[in-house]
């Protein structure tokens, strides 16, 4: 295979896992303690997807066909060894080829993806993504009781779009499509909506989180 192409295990999960984001995990089915071993003993990496069809625990999950390289970085095993914690890492996106293993669990040869390169969000728009994501932040800062101290925002727009992505409380589906957005500049533009949305809505309940304060005095 091309360097790009490999075959990989994968664990059909319902959550989306970006580059550069964590994943704590809980290994107790049979398939995946022998997928988890099997990648130990190997380079300590598998293909964490979206399941499109089907359920996490038993056979038949469809995956959908984008997901992201989960490298392993801490295993800390249950007492009796019937169950593992697992810290995962996310590192590139990957592209399902075809499955070639369904049982003990699923494999695939995959294609690596990076960003396409597309140097048009710059200047202005990154300003408004990057006041929207400290507005956004504040505010759920703030509702949680919280203070929000200064921002350190990252300057690469492919980290800054995959952080935004991990922290955006929006649906599975969701998620999954800023995934599959095949540059930052288009996942970011997708995002500043989504933060422009939130940031109505979180002003909105602080005011009337507000309001209801100063009645009740």
């Amino acid at each position: 295979m091309a360097p790009r192409e490999r075959n990989l295990p994968l664990f059909p999960l319902n959550t989306v896992l970006f580059p550069n984001a964590s994943l704590p995990l809980q290994i107790f089915e049979d398939r995946y303690k022998e997928m988890l071993q099997d990648c130990l003993d190997a380079d300590s990496r598998f293909g964490i997807v979206l399941i499109k069809e089907g359920q996490e625990v038993g056979e038949g999950a469809v995956p959908y066909g984008i997901g992201t390289v989960g490298h392993i970085v801490q295993v800390n095993e249950a007492r009796g060894g019937n169950r593992f914690f697992v810290s995962i890492q996310g590192e590139r996106r990957f592209s399902i080829k075809n499955i070639t293993q369904h049982r003990p669990y699923m494999t695939a040869d995959v294609v690596l993806l990076d960003d396409e390169s597309q140097p048009d969000l710059v200047g202005e728009e990154m300003e408004d993504v990057k006041k929207a994501l400290i507005q956004y932040r504040s505010l759920i800062t703030g509702l949680e009781g919280g203070w929000q101290g200064e921002a350190n925002i990252t300057a690469n727009p492919v980290y800054l779009s995959y952080h935004i992505a991990s922290v955006l409380q929006i649906k599975m589906r969701e998620r999954q499509a800023l995934l599959e957005e095949p540059s930052a500049s288009a996942r970011l533009q997708a995002e500043l909506k989504y933060l422009q949305r939130d940031v109505e809505a979180l002003t909105r309940q602080v005011s009337r989180n507000l309001r209801r304060k100063f009645s009740n005095q």
